[in-house]
């Protein structure tokens, strides 16, 4: 039989176990206080509101235009695009797959979010 000889595995030793307990007790503390410190102290609330779409209008337009009204957080351009989208998939893609599509008169639900100080 042939095969990669066994190295010895390092002796646990009262002292390495006490330094171990001591890394896990770190990595505990660092974990149960860390939620504590990051983190918003304001809370927020989703608002949504239904859109109708006007001549001219794109679902890029629309995000920028509602993106503008999230006071909570940062929130990217393509994230807030693809939320209209997903919230609004019957209406996007309805008849017109693969396409995302909108016209005038389609309703969009749009969610965002806004601060509320306590």
């Amino acid at each position: 039989m042939s095969g990669l000889p066994i190295k010895m595995c390092r002796r646990i030793t009262p002292a390495s176990r006490k330094s171990a307990n001591w890394l896990w007790l770190a990595l505990l503390i660092l974990v149960a206080v860390s939620p504590l410190s990051c983190g918003n102290s304001a809370k927020a609330i989703q608002v949504t509101e239904v859109y109708t779409v006007e001549k001219g209008d794109t679902l890029w337009s629309i995000a920028d235009r509602y993106i503008a009204k999230n006071t909570y957080g940062k929130r990217d351009i393509r994230e807030f695009y693809h939320g209209i989208i997903e919230r609004n998939y019957e209406t996007v893609f309805k008849n017109r797959a693969p396409y995302y599509f909108i016209y005038p008169g389609d309703n969009l639900e749009i969610n965002y979010w806004i601060k509320v100080e306590e």
